[in-house]
């Protein structure tokens, strides 16, 4: 039992260890990416009737769509291994189980995701200074929404992989799966909202992960008012996170014959 652990954990590291040398890149494109939407969506918007209070909306927002972008490069560099050299072979030599070892990779995935996308929050604070209140933020309910979603978003990602047979069909992951979930998934509008406007769609969105998620993390930075209660949108990510594990852990297990 210890030397699986101790596998575990390396697997884990390793991905770590690897993308400590992006960090840096990583961190600029980060910023980039929270001050484009600061500008248009606290500065620009506002101008055109959009509430004051749209802008950390949307920056809180910015956590899980950045996490569900993160999707491609993983599920493209997986892919590529996959059916090229198959270094993923390695991992199923060490003594661990096959499943373990899968899911350490999406635990790595989630680790490495959340090393940058924490800093969201504090960025957006420093930039927005007074027009981003956090008089209902949640400690407790962030730490437990953060991690939760990270873990869902690396499974997802394995989930992916575990779905694209050849690279040349990578060009879809965009088009069919990353875009709609993200222009559909919350970034723009709440659940309520969508559901008051037609409840036939609003039910349909508590089938996309990243609404779920959005709900969650805005609920805990935020406040509970306006969102879907916060416990139910924990245990609907969780949800989600083990159809997304079963699935890709078992059609990866299958495609590299170690079932």
């Amino acid at each position: 039992m210890k030397n699986i652990f101790l596998t575990f954990w390396q697997i884990i590291y390793k991905e770590i260890t690897v993308f400590r040398r992006l960090f840096v890149s990583k961190f600029i494109d980060l910023l980039i990416l929270v001050v484009t939407n600061i500008i248009v969506f606290s500065f620009v918007m506002p101008s055109f009737g959009l509430k004051s209070t749209y802008g950390p909306f949307i920056v809180i927002g910015l956590i899980p769509a950045i996490c569900l972008f993160e999707a491609i490069p993983r599920t493209t560099n997986m892919v590529v291994d996959i059916t090229g050299n198959k270094k993923i072979s390695y991992l199923l030599t060490l003594p661990i189980p096959s499943s373990l070892a899968l899911a350490s990779i999406a635990i790595g995935w989630a680790a490495t995701s959340s090393m940058f996308s924490i800093l969201i929050l504090p960025v957006a604070k420093i930039l927005l200074f007074e027009k981003f209140s956090l008089s209902h933020f949640s400690v407790i309910k962030f730490v437990i929404s953060f991690v939760s979603l990270q873990l869902m978003f690396g499974f997802f990602s394995l989930f992916l992989a575990s779905l694209i047979k050849d690279m040349k069909y990578i060009s879809w992951i965009w088009a069919r799966v990353v875009n709609p979930l993200f222009m559909l998934g919350g970034y723009f509008y709440t659940w309520k909202s969508i559901y008051a406007l037609n409840h036939i769609a609003g039910y349909a969105n508590l089938f996309n992960p990243i609404m779920i998620a959005a709900e969650s993390i805005r609920g805990a930075v935020l406040g509970q008012e306006g969102y879907l209660p916060f416990w139910i949108t924990i245990l609907a990510i969780y949800g989600f996170t083990s159809i997304f594990a079963l699935f890709g852990i078992t059609k990866i297990k299958r495609r590299l014959d170690c079932v």
